[in-house]
């Protein structure tokens, strides 16, 4: 980014026809504080990003796990992400309100792997 940069400001000082020291100290220090603004608003919005960035899975088991909770059709209809979870077997999008809702949910059942169905399924959350 720093090359970028230098290589931007000399080739604007050249075309530039002043070029007297008060000039290019100006040149310099505007420029470098767009682009110190530029990446500081980049990496705002990264954090933004990540931060409500929220991810629901739902990996099928093969086998049959000692400890499990029910969920029913019509609790699962209550938790739309997770229940695109189970039917598409990907990590699926989760605004945040529904992701803290369904951990809560699952918490308060008591764990992470349910029984939907004649199916066992273990949810997982993440975070980007």
């Amino acid at each position: 980014m720093l090359l970028i940069y230098w290589i931007l400001f000399g080739t604007g000082i050249l075309v530039c026809k002043e070029r007297s020291s008060v000039f290019v100290a100006k040149a310099f220090i505007i420029s470098f504080m767009a682009l110190l603004l530029i990446s500081a608003g980049f990496f705002v919005w990264s954090a933004h990003s990540h931060m409500y960035s929220k991810t629901i899975d739902a990996d099928r088991f093969d086998y049959t796990p000692a400890d499990f909770v029910v969920v029913t059709e019509e609790k699962l209809n209550e938790y739309p992400a997770l229940k695109e979870a189970i039917e598409t077997q990907e990590f699926v999008k989760a605004s945040s309100g529904e992701w803290r809702r369904t951990i809560d949910f699952l918490e308060e059942k008591g764990s992470y792997v349910i029984k939907v169905g004649n199916e066992y399924y273990g949810v997982s959350f993440a975070t980007a």
